[in-house]
């Protein structure tokens, strides 16, 4: 078993792989990892979707990957009535995250909110002709589910048994050698140095969405980079973290997302009733709350 960690999507990044061929699939993994990066970032200005949403008002001939990419997006919008949006690009820079997250300072620039008229809705792809079409003004934002994606891709190249971890989301595939399942800790959000809960897991994606990470101050507000789509505001839901177990990373952060989004209570009962999906959400008071099935991936509760 091998482990490598790098810095890659504003996060810290682990490899853990345990095949012979161990050190030629880390560094495809790494090669991937900085290709994947360089093509979606929103901050690079040449990077592929940097060009779509340069290229707003007009359809954009873009690669496989950027349309499977936005197609899923879309798709998963499409699911929640847009609770989950792609299209929130301009809120998010309104807010003042207009930049790498480590450039963005304690009192970052404030807009005010825009109100663009467009959402998901409104965003055309043509598989076929590989075009995509975003209305004039609009910006996609992959920040939802990118990460999920790249890391089950990486998963993917690792192969089974490996583990995946991009700043606390999770893609595990198999059994670790000697162990029954990988333990994945959830971290307290009110004191991120301990855990809330351990949880047991084989073949799975674990993700947590939190409104207490990434946060700056701008116009005197605190703002955070989980962005309501009906409100076009950084979320003002009663929970403050949501972790959630799906069979991807990339379905777990959407589930994650969407949980928090809804609140507490709401968010329980959407988890619950998603199919093979499980989560633990945290109250502002730090009470907590769990869907009916996630006790069976819990090897250590805290206090």
């Amino acid at each position: 078993m091998q482990t490598r960690k790098l810095r890659a999507m504003n996060s810290d990044v682990t490899l853990v792989c345990c095949l012979p061929d161990t050190a030629r699939r880390l560094d495809r993994a790494e090669s991937w990892l900085a290709a994947f990066e360089g093509r979606f970032s929103r901050f690079r200005p040449l990077s592929e979707l940097s060009r779509l949403n340069a290229a707003a008002g007009r359809p954009f001939h873009a690669s496989p990957a950027l349309v499977q990419l936005v197609e899923e997006a879309l798709g998963l919008a499409r699911r929640t009535g847009g609770v989950f949006d792609p299209t929130i690009l301009g809120a998010l820079e309104d807010a003042g995250y207009d930049r790498s997250f480590e450039l963005v300072t304690a009192t970052a620039t404030h807009r005010p909110a825009r109100d663009s008229g467009v959402s998901w809705q409104d965003v055309q792809v043509d598989a076929v002709a590989r075009t995509i079409t975003l209305p004039a003004g609009a910006g996609i934002d992959l920040g939802g589910i990118g990460k999920g994606y790249a890391i089950d891709r990486l998963a993917a190249i690792l192969g089974s048994p490996c583990l995946v971890n991009g700043g606390g989301d999770v893609h595990v595939a198999g059994q670790p050698p000697d162990e029954a399942s990988w333990r994945v800790g959830v971290a307290d959000p009110f004191s991120p140095e301990r855990d809330i809960i351990v949880l047991a897991v084989t073949n799975r994606g674990v993700a947590t969405s939190s409104s207490l990470r990434r946060r700056w101050r701008a116009g005197g507000a605190v703002m955070h980079h989980l962005i309501d789509p009906r409100t076009g505001r950084p979320s003002a839901s009663d929970a403050v973290q949501v972790t959630a177990v799906a069979a991807t990373a990339l379905l777990a952060d959407y589930h994650a997302k969407v949980a928090l989004l809804l609140g507490a209570e709401r968010g329980l009962r959407y988890l619950n009733n998603e199919d093979d999906v499980e989560g633990i959400l945290v109250w502002s008071d730090g009470e907590r709350l769990e869907t009916t099935g996630l006790r069976r991936y819990i090897l250590q509760a805290g206090t």
